[in-house]
């Protein structure tokens, strides 16, 4: 068994539009996957709380210091 993943759009009334072309007699076993929102049309933001942030000092430093790991590095 061969794999194709195609992603199809509808017309104005419903019918597919851009099938992929199948070998004839051919025996296709198809799952139709409805998505709810159009992946291209999400606007991610980060929140508005954020636009006050002051960030002093270093953020990247540890916060713990590495003795109290007791690691043997």
């Amino acid at each position: 068994m061969q794999a194709h993943r195609a992603i199809l759009e509808t017309d104005e009334n419903g019918r597919l539009s851009g099938l992929p072309t199948l070998p004839p007699r051919a025996r296709v076993e198809i799952i139709f996957l409805y998505s709810e929102a159009d992946p291209g049309v999400t606007i991610r933001k980060p929140p508005s709380v954020l636009a006050r942030l002051e960030i002093t000092g270093d953020i990247t430093a540890p916060v713990i210091d590495l003795q109290d790991w007791n690691l043997d590095s």
